[in-house]
């Protein structure tokens, strides 16, 4: 049947829930498990064998894969099984075994997934965390509770992400590297522990930013990161050049937030002041 056809189609091994919500034109395939208070939004597919427990949301367009688990209860010995939820947005593709934890009470209540995001084989993302939009996390990738992966940010295989960690945005962070403070945007990362190597050019290239823009940028990465003075001054001299880009300011932002932040991670500072959401 096709995606869009006017009623869902749901095979009839599927095992769902009487208070899921299935969309018209929406699709569930063989030994589905869809659990109460899930939504799959008109013109999601879900292939075999995949577990969603709400509440949860699958947004319209979206294509889960055999043996994800979605929406499961969130692996955090403070949660107390409230109602805390799972959002997936629009045009996501979810791979193979990939897992995706429902938020916690104290975390603010979601994990959010935006549009049009790859996540792919044996991914997990834990409780609390937020993926902005058009972000690429690949095989066997382990993000901790309370991430935030910014808009366009691609993690390669085997990575692991500290809890409260920031990936910033248009940033690259490399195959089996361990995230343990957060990441600069635009900029490539990896090793053990992870470092910033160089600009991310691939990805500005491809986002068709001008030839102008990407050598700012990398002229304010090689003062902050290549120059014998201190980052400080370096980012105090960036700053107040009144020709300096809109990137490479937030990128001195964003080093300026690293260093306040707790062992490296902005977000850290924030873990006593989370508070459930509405």
């Amino acid at each position: 049947m096709s995606e869009t056809t006017a009623v869902p189609a749901i095979h009839p091994t599927a095992v769902i829930d009487p208070q899921a919500i299935i969309e018209p034109g929406a699709r569930v395939g063989p030994y589905c498990v869809i659990g109460a208070e899930a939504r799959i939004e008109s013109g999601a597919v879900l292939h075999n064998h995949v577990t969603l427990h709400g509440p949860a949301v699958v947004g319209a367009e979206s294509v889960v894969y055999p043996y994800a688990v979605l929406g499961a209860e969130p692996q955090d010995l403070k949660y107390a099984g409230g109602r805390t939820e799972l959002i997936i947005g629009k045009r996501c593709r979810i791979r193979e075994h990939a897992t995706i934890h429902r938020g916690t009470e104290l975390g603010g209540g979601k994990t959010v997934i935006g549009d049009d995001c790859l996540i792919m084989v044996g991914a997990h993302i834990a409780h609390d965390c937020v993926i902005e939009n058009e972000v690429v996390i690949a095989n066997g990738v382990m993000l901790g509770g309370h991430c935030l992966v910014e808009f366009g940010a691609t993690i390669a295989g085997g990575a692991g992400v500290h809890h409260f960690a920031t990936v910033g945005e248009l940033s690259f962070i490399g195959g089996m590297a361990r995230i343990v403070k957060d990441v600069p945007p635009y900029l490539v990362v990896e090793g053990t522990p992870a470092e910033p190597r160089k600009v991310n050019t691939t990805a500005l290239i491809r986002r068709g930013w001008s030839v102008e823009a990407i050598e700012s940028l990398r002229t304010a990465y090689k003062a902050l990161y290549r120059s014998e003075e201190p980052m400080q001054i370096a980012m105090e001299r960036l700053r107040t050049d009144p020709s300096q880009s809109r990137a490479a300011l937030r990128l001195c932002d964003a080093l300026e937030a690293i260093h306040l932040g707790v062992h490296g991670r902005c977000r850290e500072s924030q873990r006593d002041q989370a508070a459930p959401r509405n």
